[in-house]
C-alpha cells in the first residue's frame, strides 16, 4: 500500500482552513545493482571498448561509442551474483544479436563475462560504479533548450518544460516526448519519445537518461527496430 504525507497549508486565528496535498514517500528503494556503471569490454580478444550502463529497478540501457553499439535489457543481482540479458543494436541502427552476461557484483564494481546468443562471440566486461548516480534528479534541472549533434552532423534541437519535450532535427524529423523522475534521490530519468515525419525511424521509443559530470543529458532510447544514444548539451 502506498504511504502518503498530509501537509497542512493554511491556518488562521479563530478558525482554520486546511487544504490537504499528497507527497509521495514510497519511491523505489535503491538496489545494490542500481546505478551508473562505466567500464570496458573485450570481444573475441579485441578491445578494449568503452561501456556506459544505466541500471535501475531491473532495467538497463548501455552504450559503447567505440564499438558503435547500444543495448537494452534486464539486470539482476542475487547476493553477489550478477546476471544481465541484453538486446544488441548498432548505434543509431537496428538490432543484430542478443547477449547474456554473468558475473559478480562487488563493492562498487561488476566483473562479468558474456556470450552473444546468435554470433557466439565471447568476452569480459568490467564496470565501476559512478557516484554521480547519487546526485538528486529534478525536472527543474532539465528546463530549457538542448542540442545534440551526431557523428554525421545531424543536429537535434529540443525544448524541455515541466517534463515535456519537443523539437526538430536538421532533416526536419519531429520529436515529442516526456521525461520523468524515477526517484528524486538518484540521477536517472525515465524517457518516452515519439519521432514523426522521419521515414522508417518514425515511431515510439522508451529509455533512460542521466546528467553527467559535464551537465550533458546522456540518453538511450530504443524500440524493436532502432536504438539511439543522445548526448544533449544545454544551450
Amino acid at each position: 500500500m502506498k504511504s502518503w504525507c498530509l501537509v497542512v497549508v493554511f491556518v488562521t486565528a479563530g478558525c482554520s482552513s486546511i487544504e490537504q496535498a499528497t507527497v509521495k514517500t514510497d519511491w523505489p528503494a535503491k538496489q545494490a545493482i542500481d546505478g551508473i556503471w562505466e567500464g570496458s569490454f573485450d570481444i573475441n580478444g579485441r578491445g578494449p571498448y568503452d561501456f556506459h550502463a544505466i541500471h535501475v529497478n531491473g532495467r538497463s540501457t548501455a552504450v559503447s561509442s567505440k564499438a558503435k553499439a547500444i543495448c537494452a535489457g534486464s539486470v539482476e543481482a542475487n547476493d553477489d551474483f550478477y546476471l544481465a540479458n541484453y538486446m544488441l543494436y548498432s548505434l543509431d541502427g537496428a538490432p543484430f544479436d542478443s547477449a547474456r552476461l554473468t558475473g559478480y557484483l562487488k563493492p562498487n564494481r561488476i566483473e562479468s563475462h558474456f556470450r552473444t546468443l546468435s554470433g557466439g562471440d565471447v568476452g569480459a566486461l568490467n564496470m565501476d560504479y559512478n557516484p554521480i548516480y547519487e546526485q538528486p534528479s529534478d525536472l527543474s534541472l532539465l528546463v530549457g533548450d538542448w542540442q545534440f549533434i551526431d557523428r554525421d552532423g545531424l543536429t537535434i534541437s529540443m525544448t524541455m518544460v515541466a517534463g515535456q519535450w519537443s523539437g526538430v532535427d536538421s532533416d526536419e524529423c519531429v520529436y515529442e516526448g516526456s521525461i520523468a523522475v524515477i526517484n528524486p534521490n538518484y540521477n536517472v530519468y525515465d524517457v518516452n519519445l515519439s519521432i514523426a515525419q522521419c521515414d522508417s525511424v518514425s515511431g515510439d521509443y522508451q529509455g533512460l537518461a542521466y546528467l553527467d559530470q559535464a551537465y550533458r543529458l546522456r540518453m538511450d532510447v530504443l524500440n524493436s527496430l532502432y536504438g539511439f544514444h543522445f548526448d544533449f548539451v544545454k544551450n
